[in-house]
């Protein structure tokens, strides 16, 4: 495969430092403001003073690095400690938050060769989970008899992720800070979603492409489809990272290269969806019941085609693995920020923030990017962290 490798990462402009501060603020705050009630205008202060004495501590106080290492595990611990004592401890079926229950849902069915999309779950609604997110599941209700533990062993993966990316333990102190400190999060771990864990996995496979294919030249076309086909089978919006990460790597294979990977591509995803939907009664029912049918955009389709185009606009402009992340942060906060707004202007404040109309937790698709992001920016003499 003739391709070149990627320049080594630089500094975020500033204008891309304060939008990486700005989404980060801004979701958590959203999520501040629906779920801390009456007391999130004391809640919110608090929080701005936490991250603030945190930004001091990180800028001005310098520990000894074995410091920052003993803070670093204690706190990996000690959250995967408290996550798997919530998913323990709260009941699902007492949540207004149905995500488990839909995977769980499908397991079951698949297990009992059943069609897992027209089943309804305790709170009357159909699955919507793409076949791998199924599947990637189904380890931890196996073993655990819950997939709510899909979060704790997610936070694991992320952890691992912070490690290997970033090369000394105050960077990564930042980012295990950043990760836990935001209640966007914790709200995926009380609700036992899926939503963040999912695209903690797509940042793991962004790191594993750009490290084994764009740096080493390691990662062979095939095993690249593979990954790309079970990735693209979890959720439809990670198709915006997958198309900012390997848009201009796919324009620089060769037309042998290409092939291989639409092929394998190709016949890993239909035999996945065939091991789902195999099991339907028949056509009609697969029409009437599937997870495009429910996953499918919600807006009008102009707006959902120019977040496509512009990540591909943006997959040309990557130089560096800190792009990728950014490009892949921003432009899926675009693609939900927008209809939040057009929400707000056709329901209003009350029904959305209040009654619900509009689900906050498609902010966390962003989050895993825009927290690495953030660290980049921490480091203000920031070289390659991929050597």
């Amino acid at each position: 495969m003739q391709i070149s490798e990627y320049t080594p990462p630089t500094i975020l402009n500033n204008l891309e430092k304060w939008a990486v501060f700005f989404i980060y603020l801004f979701v958590n705050g959203l999520f501040i403001v629906k779920y801390g009630g009456r007391f999130s205008f004391y809640i919110f202060p608090v929080y701005l003073v936490s991250l603030l004495v945190f930004a001091v501590f990180y800028f001005k106080i310098n520990l000894r690095n074995s410091a920052y290492q003993y803070l670093f595990w204690g706190l990996v611990a000690l959250f995967f400690i408290f996550s798997v004592a919530v998913n323990y401890y709260v009941d699902g079926k007492s949540l207004n938050v149905d995500r488990w229950d839909a995977m769980e849902i499908g397991i079951k069915a698949i297990f009992n060769n059943e069609y897992p999309y027209n089943i309804r779950n305790y709170l009357g609604r159909e699955s919507s989970n793409l076949p791998f997110l199924i599947v990637l599941g189904m380890p931890f209700y196996v073993v655990f008899g819950s997939v709510g533990f899909l979060q704790s062993f997610s936070f694991l993966l992320f952890s691992y992720l912070i490690f290997k990316i970033f090369k000394t333990y105050k960077l990564r102190l930042a980012a295990i800070v950043l990760f836990i400190l935001s209640p966007s999060y914790l709200w995926e771990v009380y609700t036992k979603s899926d939503l963040f864990s999912n695209f903690i996995l797509v940042t793991g496979f962004s790191y594993l492409v750009w490290t084994k294919l764009f740096v080493q030249n390691k990662l062979k076309i095939e095993w690249l489809s593979v990954m790309t086909a079970l990735v693209f089978l979890t959720r439809l919006s990670v198709i915006i990272p997958l198309i900012i990460l390997l848009t201009k790597a796919f324009y620089k294979f060769s037309s042998q290269e290409k092939l291989r990977f639409i092929s394998v591509f190709v016949v890993v995803v239909f035999a996945m969806l065939f091991l789902f939907f195999r099991n339907a009664a028949d056509w009609e029912m697969i029409l009437s019941h599937n997870p495009l049918t429910i996953q499918g955009s919600k807006q009008p389709i102009f707006l959902s085609v120019s977040y496509l185009v512009l990540a591909i606009i943006l997959a040309f402009k990557v130089k560096s693995y800190a792009n990728s992340v950014f490009f892949s942060g921003f432009v899926l906060f675009i693609a939900v920020v927008i209809p939040y707004f057009l929400h707000l202007v056709e329901y209003g404040y009350q029904n959305v923030m209040v009654n619900s109309y509009f689900d906050l937790s498609f902010f966390n698709m962003s989050m895993p990017f825009i927290i690495l992001s953030l660290v980049f920016n921490f480091n203000t003499n920031f070289k390659s962290n991929l050597k």
